[in-house]
């Protein structure tokens, strides 16, 4: 008699597992990582959560650790500029989904989706459209930055070439 066997069964997932990123998102999970370790030895973001509210009772026990690789000098143009777009989001579900992610270190991602009311692959796609929102707000505060420090030598120039 012949033995039948059932198909072998999917290897299971990791729940930390983020789904596959394209090249574009993963150097912005990469920025946003530096962002991270930009702020907590910088020193701007804030206080630690409290362990009264969700996210402190969320980040409490578990944390993901934050990557190493940092910026060494003291000030990053790149990181100020993602710093003050991110500042300038309005709190909607989006920013608090990168605060648990990134800055709250909250792990499973599927206990925090489910204490925001969603699930763990919408969890991701929020994630990904806030973090590529806020990388475009950078770069055009960068733009910002660099046109008006181009204005300013160019006038710095017309004083110095009129002899004022």
């Amino acid at each position: 008699m012949t033995t039948v066997f059932a198909a072998p069964a999917r290897p299971a997932q990791n729940e930390e597992d983020s789904p596959r990123l394209s090249d574009q998102d993963r150097d912005l999970h990469l920025v946003c990582e530096r962002w991270v370790k930009w702020c907590i030895t910088r020193r701007l973001y804030g206080p630690k959560p409290i362990t009264g509210t969700i996210l402190g009772r969320l980040s409490g026990c578990s944390m993901r650790p934050v990557e190493d690789g940092g910026p060494d000098a003291i000030s990053s143009a790149e990181l100020s500029a993602f710093h003050i777009a991110y500042t300038c989001q309005p709190d909607a579900l989006d920013k608090r989904v990168f605060d648990m992610y990134y800055v709250h270190r909250v792990k499973p991602v599927k206990a925090a989706a489910a204490a925001l009311g969603i699930g763990r692959a919408h969890f991701y796609t929020v994630l990904g459209e806030f973090r590529r929102r806020v990388a475009h707000a950078a770069d055009a505060i960068a733009d910002d930055n660099a046109q008006a420090l181009q204005a300013m030598e160019a006038r710095r120039a017309a004083r110095v070439a009129s002899g004022v």
